[in-house]
């Protein structure tokens, strides 16, 4: 039983980022938005299920023993793969919030 994920939400990697981060690069407590998921459907489905979403917050919190990501997304904790961080494009958050 698979959700239906629209092409949207997860891109391609043939796009150009036109700037975007991704979730790897960013230090440890900057709180970025996400944009862009770029994981097949299958790969991704599980994010989506967590609430890893485009206009989600997410804020690496700390590092594995192993140097994998500890991030909060919108409160939560969750553990990822630095390859699964390194699929996630975001953007900063502008100060004028």
């Amino acid at each position: 039983m698979g959700l239906d994920t629209p092409k949207s939400m997860l891109g391609s990697r043939n796009e150009e980022p036109g700037g975007e981060l991704r979730l790897g690069d960013i230090p440890l407590s900057q709180t970025v938005e996400l944009v862009r998921i770029d994981l097949p459907s299958e790969g991704a489905e599980p994010l989506l299920e967590r609430g890893v979403l485009p206009g989600c917050q997410i804020c690496p919190v700390r590092s594995s023993p192993t140097g994998d990501p500890i991030v909060s997304v919108d409160g939560s904790l969750l553990a990822l793969r630095r390859e699964t961080a390194d699929c996630l494009c975001v953007r900063l958050l502008s100060d004028a919030s």
